[in-house]
């Protein structure tokens, strides 16, 4: 019983559910509208006009306006080669197999991120079953476009894409996962023990994410530019565009010393308490606070230093730290 009440959290765990429900709830009214617009203009049940939203918008916080332009062209694609099979006089099987072939090679030049677009596909095998006449079939291309332009618009304009939300939030988490390395090596050099396989994979993954977060920032950019309502972010988005740069940086010196701690099980307290006063000047850094006292402090450590080595390479953590503010 315990477990079947616990599976929700466990399902929830890691999203952000919020953002999704925004989303469920853009589909529903892009959806309605669509289908209320098509009936409007004497369209018959046009389920083509709310596929589009359902199968175009995503929750992407650094897509322009949160719609896949790839999958809407995928269904007029779809429709296309629809229509074309109707009007052919071919067996239901050879139909629908030169559907499928057309329809996933189609997929391959409109792919979305790393997977194949597969919506061409389905609008057509959709087109076959529904269309019932070439005059029914074109009917479903102004009925998908009335479906698109109100997903657009839907998408502009309710909940558009909150990129600076995103990325502060990716940078706070980077911010931390820093300051905890830092003072995970700092520990490890205090006592002697080296840092473990599994804390250098962690700052490994920690490193990668920084790098990715850091090339995010350009479709953020480009998302700002191309959505009236977030225009004004973009003095916000330079500075995080700053910051999580200097995260970055900071993790590639962070990955140095955590590989040497491990090789050379180094014992130090007065590389240590440097570690520990860089933890705090990363930390605040990041924060987008003043860290020059936090500085200070380990670049008076790192002269009392008793390994040259790793004393070297948290003096060129601390250079680029400096270098940054």
């Amino acid at each position: 019983m315990q477990r079947l009440l616990s599976l929700p959290g466990r399902l929830l765990a890691g999203r952000d559910v919020p953002r999704e429900l925004k989303l469920a709830a853009k589909m529903t009214l892009a959806g309605t509208l669509s289908w209320w617009a098509a009936s409007s203009l004497g369209a018959h049940l046009p389920l083509f006009a709310v596929l589009v939203p359902l199968v175009a918008m995503t929750g992407d916080p650094f897509s322009v306006v949160s719609v896949s332009i790839d999958r809407i062209l995928g269904i007029f694609a779809g429709v296309g080669i629809g229509i074309g099979l109707v009007h052919a006089s071919l067996h239901g099987t050879v139909m629908v197999a030169i559907a499928l072939a057309a329809g996933t090679a189609i997929g391959v030049l409109l792919r979305t991120s790393q997977r194949l677009n597969v919506q061409a596909a389905m609008s057509a095998l959709f087109m076959i079953a529904v269309a019932g006449s070439s005059q029914a079939g074109i009917a479903r291309i102004w009925e998908t476009a009335i479906g698109a332009v109100i997903t657009i618009a839907v998408a502009t304009f309710v909940w558009p894409p909150d990129p600076v939300r995103e990325l502060r939030h990716r940078l706070e988490q980077l911010r931390q996962q820093l300051a905890l390395d830092l003072t995970a090596l700092a520990d490890e050099l205090a006592t002697g023990s080296g840092a473990s396989s599994d804390h250098l994979d962690e700052v490994r993954a920690h490193s990668v994410d920084a790098i990715r977060h850091y090339f995010e920032v350009d479709p953020a950019k480009r998302s700002l530019r191309l959505s009236p309502l977030r225009r004004r972010d973009a003095p916000e988005v330079l500075d995080l565009d700053r910051r999580l740069e200097l995260a970055a940086r900071l993790y590639r010196h962070v990955r140095a010393v955590a590989r040497d701690v491990a090789d050379g099980r180094s014992r130090s307290t007065v590389l240590a308490e440097a570690t520990r006063h860089l933890a705090d000047a990363a930390d605040r850094a990041l924060a987008g606070e003043s860290p020059h006292d936090a500085l200070a402090r380990a670049e008076s450590s790192l002269g009392r230093a008793d390994d040259p080595f790793l004393a070297i390479q948290l003096g060129q953590l601390l250079a680029d730290l400096r270098a940054r503010l």
